[in-house]
């Protein structure tokens, strides 16, 4: 507030809950931004700032009003209030706003004393303008002293009804709101939503709206007809949803245009829970069709539509039809097409009429009731089908029928069909085929004979529970990715080798499987075993898995996880002494791992969990020159870290947790360039804080302690000194400290503590910090957050205070 000559303030992003009213005197502002801020309101001071002429409140969610001096801002050009859900009316006399140039919504509030009427004086409005709240507009006169027709620059425009006492909407009242409201003809993109009328306005559809290319009509629940609107000749989008009295749609929604809809490239219809006829205008030209240009065309949750679909829709892209399940006609001829979804229909969407899809690349079908297969007269269409995704069919037993399949398909993806029992025997035939997946399939027990596609690359089965075997062949195609997951009943894998091609092996619950393919292993030899290039190997809960094949893990192998093996042996004992390549190895719930060995040269992330074998690491320590994050959490027996871990100068990232074993720190101390650490419950550790040599820890940035050092009194003590670099810190569960005391944290930023019943002070808080946070520290609450506490002015300062029990 020292700085009376500022001109612009922006604080947007900032956890700023208040705006003092001293704001009020920074008269020279001319930009003032709270953007996505946690303001509730501003001060009425905000009137005094006569010079501003742009206040943008954008996404303010918790803004519930404005200030009833803003009336007062004559310079005032933009108002940004886009976002601010919470805002439920206008300040008094926004009518005095002349210059106003942007407003992007306005809310009627009658019962306020704030009607449409106020917009009558802004005639520079320009852009994009959101009227709500107009179920309050009573007097028709008022909405035509809005003036809308004569706001020549507003190009975006909504305006709305409330969602709610329908029974007692006064239809013709509103009708002749919504007449009123005609605005200007240069409008590009309108949106009209619950409105309440039994028919829409004669302006709505006027082909003088010669520019507007959007045009939106939402839960207008009690029109029962649509508006002509085949005449809007630049018109790209149409949406309309929440339609729930149209019961036909027909002539009228065309006009008696000869080419209505000529430049529509969307169409939507969404929710309209009582359309069942869809007919069309006699004035079409039968070689043009309804919609020459439409491109994208959703049909959703129309369950009583019965009708066809237009025909001749020669530009068509993209077509969904979603729970339709009374559509019983088939697809019309649709040359252009390249997506198909269909969701919860019958299966007669797909037959029928001699299809004509010769463009279309993916097909999604989800929910199609009675399809047990797909047909050879739909398949035969799919000359270019290039991806397909079939999901939810319970009824589907066999993927189609045998005579004739999609040959150019890349992706097929098989998801909940609890009755497919067999893939299709031509699956081999599928030469183009690179993508199988099949999630949830629990009756698929095999493959056809004749085995895998010769070009698959990615192989997926999650949860298909039946499957006890791979086919022989899988090694004969260029598989890049093997994912098995939740096959109780596979035992192993086909002899032979791996393909060569293989990168990711992914093994997860598979409880019965007794051993690894054997081609997964590098043999000193110059056998073809050696051919294997595996980078990502993940084998999760396979407890009946008890060894690794005969030889060491590839060298190729740039990521290692093994988790919850119970039985498996230590995986150090098959780690290549040569091997340079890994650069990520987490390794959890692994009972047999006892130390780590191997070359870990290239390591980046190691990653233990809930290994209780592990008790050390090797004596010369880990020498891992790239290490930068290193987390050991749950490794009840581990007494003491890895030596030489001065040596780790790119490790900076750090956290030992749940480790009550752990007794000693390195003598050497941590690794130098270190820029987060966090230690958690490891009770019996010996050595003091003192001497963890945090103190020449010069990168040192985040700092979280917890549940340690249950008999500290003061932290840090006298010998402790923390680094100066911490912009963060974390205390908690340390249940006997009563003071701390941040001395020389000259960048702190962030101070957070927790469950720390007894602390009773905070001692030389540093002027940096920007955000408190206490919890579960009921002494300090009551003297340093509570305002008027005997310690608030300690803290008064710190922006972003938070505080609980």
């Amino acid at each position: 507030m020292r700085m009376r000559c500022l001109r612009v303030l922006s604080l947007a992003g900032y956890r700023l809950c208040e705006v003092p009213s001293s704001i009020g005197e920074l008269i020279h502002l001319r930009y003032l931004n709270f953007s996505e801020t946690q303001i509730q309101s501003l001060p009425n001071s905000v009137g005094h700032l006569y010079n501003l002429q742009t206040l943008i409140l954008r996404r303010c969610s918790g803004l519930t009003e404005l200030p009833t001096e803003i009336g007062k801002l004559k310079n005032l050009r933009h108002l940004d209030i886009r976002g601010a859900h919470q805002l439920r009316e206008m300040p008094f006399q926004l009518s005095n706003l002349t210059n106003l140039q942007v407003l992007t919504r306005f809310i009627v509030s009658k019962s306020r004393g704030v009607g449409i009427e106020e917009l009558k004086n802004c005639s520079n409005l320009q852009g994009v303008l959101s009227i709500s709240g107009l179920q309050e507009v009573v007097d028709v006169g008022d909405a035509r002293a809005a003036n809308l027709k004569d706001k020549k620059k507003i190009e975006e425009l909504t305006m709305q009804w409330s969602d709610d006492c329908w029974d007692a909407r006064n239809d013709k009242r509103e009708l002749r709101v919504l007449e009123s409201l005609k605005p200007r003809e240069n409008l590009k993109r309108l949106k009209i939503a619950f409105y309440g009328g039994s028919k829409f306005p004669s302006w709505l559809g006027d082909p003088s709206f010669s520019v507007m290319v959007e045009l939106t009509l939402k839960n207008c629940k009690k029109c029962m007809l649509l508006p002509n609107l085949g005449g809007l000749s630049a018109l790209k989008v149409l949406c309309i949803e929440g339609m729930s009295q149209v019961k036909s749609i027909g002539a009228e929604f065309y006009g008696e245009c000869t080419n209505p809809f000529a430049s529509l490239k969307e169409l939507r219809f969404e929710d309209m829970p009582q359309w069942e006829n869809w007919s069309h205008s006699n004035f079409i030209k039968e070689d043009v069709g309804t919609f020459p240009r439409l491109e994208k065309f959703l049909i959703r949750k129309c369950p009583k539509l019965i009708g066809e679909l237009p025909k001749c829709l020669q530009s068509l892209v993209e077509l969904e039809v979603s729970e339709c399940p009374g559509l019983m006609c088939g697809l019309p001829k649709l040359a252009s097409l390249r997506e198909l979804n269909l969701k919860e229909c019958d299966v007669a969407v797909l037959g029928g009429a001699q299809f004509d899809l010769p463009s279309l690349v993916t097909v999604n079908l989800t929910k199609i009731s009675r399809l047990t297969c797909l047909r050879t007269g739909f398949t035969r269409s799919l000359v270019a089908l290039q991806e397909l995704v079939i999901k939810d069919c319970d009824g589907l037993t066999c993927l189609w029928e045998e005579q004739w399949l999609p040959c150019d398909l890349k992706k097929l993806k098989i998801t909940n069909c609890a009755n497919l029992e067999k893939l299709s025997n031509g699956l081999q035939t599928l030469t183009r085929l690179e993508e199988l997946i099949i999630w949830r399939c629990p009756k698929l027990e095999s493959f056809p004979d004749s085995g895998f596609p010769p070009m698959l690359r990615r192989l997926e089965m999650h949860s298909c529970e039946g499957l006890n075997s791979l086919p022989h062949n899988y090694n004969m195609c260029p598989l890049e990715v093997l994912t098995i997951e939740c096959s109780p009943f596979l035992k192993c894998f086909p002899n032979g080798e791996l393909p060569t091609t293989l990168k990711k092996l992914h093994i997860g619950d598979c409880q019965s499987l007794e051993s690894l393919p054997e081609g997964l292993m590098h043999h000193n030899s110059t056998s073809s075993s050696n051919t294997c290039c595996l980078e990502n190997l993940w084998i999760e809960r396979c407890s009946s898995l008890n060894s690794f094949p005969t030889g060491e893990l590839p060298s190729t192998l740039k990521k290692l996880i093994i988790g919850a093996c119970t039985n498996l042996e230590s995986v150090s004992q098959k780690m290549s002494p040569n091997s340079t390549a890994l650069e990520f190895l987490r390794l959890n719930n692994y009972p047999n791992l006892k130390s780590l060995q191997g070359c870990l040269d290239s390591l980046r992330e190691l990653l233990i969990y809930d290994c209780g074998g592990l008790e050390c690491f090797p004596e010369r320590g880990l020498s891992i020159p790239n290490l930068d994050h290193l987390i050991i959490e749950g490794c009840e027996n581990l007494k003491s870290l890895t030596h030489q871990m001065r040596n780790l100068k790119s490790l900076s990232a750090m956290c030992i947790s749940e480790c009550p074993g752990l007794e000693s720190f390195p003598e050497e101390g941590l690794a130098p360039n270190l820029t987060a650490f966090g230690i958690y419950n490891c009770k019996n550790l010996k050595t003091p804080i003192s001497e963890w040599g945090l103190d020449t820890l010069t990168t040192l940035s985040h700092l979280n302690i917890k549940k340690m050092f249950p008999d500290m009194v003061s932290f840090p003590d006298e010998e402790c000194l923390l680094p100066i670099s911490l912009t963060s810190l974390g205390i908690d569960g340390m249940e006997s400290l009563a003071s701390l005391a941040l001395r020389n944290l000259i960048s702190l930023r962030s101070l957070r503590i927790s469950n720390c019943p007894n602390l009773r002070s905070l001692w030389s808080l540093p002027a940096t910090l920007a955000e408190l946070s206490i919890h579960g520290c009921p002494i300090i609450k009551e003297r340093y957050l509570k305002e008027g506490g005997e310690c608030w002015s300690n803290v008064a300062h710190i922006p972003y205070i938070h505080g609980g029990g």
